[in-house]
């Protein structure tokens, strides 16, 4: 990926409303979700997918690590999975599968049931301008992209992990960014608090279950 040439991160003032300082946890308990991810897997033996949302749990299967495209130069190609539900960092998955516009050749074996994967190794891609407090159009908003700026490119995709969910909003936490080119993008307090430096989370819709291009209407 380029280094950055010109990144520019506006940090709001911490003397935002109230409502606006904590970006709200996941539900507790198993929680319905339904939208498209990628595996961000880069052990060559693969991703584990278990039995239920933990690594005490038994391993299924497991799925593909990343690899680079043959069609479009320099993109990591991720395997495309259905987050059906969430739990505690861990989000149960099915439908499992290699992208065919990206990559030549046969869909390599995977498990392609239903399983349990850590939030550590699932991104998304999400085509919103504005990231929430809480999973709901009108809440604060903690992260904005200015003059046109969304969450669906590839620094973006590269750096999110998935933190949460409900039903078709993501948690998604990010960082750092590498940036190509002019990037303006406000990161409020309510986004970096308890995080590492250079992290920061969201609630995020819009999202995109396509890797090789823009899901119109989304």
């Amino acid at each position: 990926m380029a280094a950055v040439t010109s990144a520019v991160l506006v940090l709001a003032s911490a003397a935002a409303p109230l409502r606006a300082q904590t970006v709200a946890a996941p539900p507790a308990g198993e929680t319905a979700c339904a939208f498209g991810a990628f595996v961000r897997e880069t052990d060559p033996a693969g991703l584990n997918v278990r039995a239920g949302p933990g690594t005490e749990h038994k391993v299924l299967g497991t799925l593909p690590p990343m690899r680079r495209s043959s069609e479009i130069e320099s993109l990591l190609v991720r395997v495309e999975v259905e987050v059906v539900a969430g739990r505690g960092g861990w989000f149960k998955i099915r439908g499992a599968r290699d992208n065919d516009a990206l990559f030549a050749g046969p869909q390599r074996p995977m498990f392609k049931g239903e399983g349990w994967v850590s939030g550590r190794k699932l991104t998304v891609k999400s085509q919103a301008g504005v990231g929430r407090a809480r999973p709901q159009a009108n809440a604060p908003a903690v992260l904005v992209g200015h003059d046109g700026i969304a969450f669906d490119s590839d620094a973006f995709v590269a750096s999110g992990q998935l933190a949460g969910c409900s039903g078709r909003w993501a948690l998604v936490e990010y960082g750092p960014l590498d940036f190509e080119g002019d990037t303006e993008l406000e990161i409020k307090p309510a986004a970096k608090a308890g995080l590492a430096g250079g992290r920061f989370r969201a609630w995020v819709d819009r999202l995109c279950a396509l890797q090789e291009t823009s899901c119109d209407g989304a």
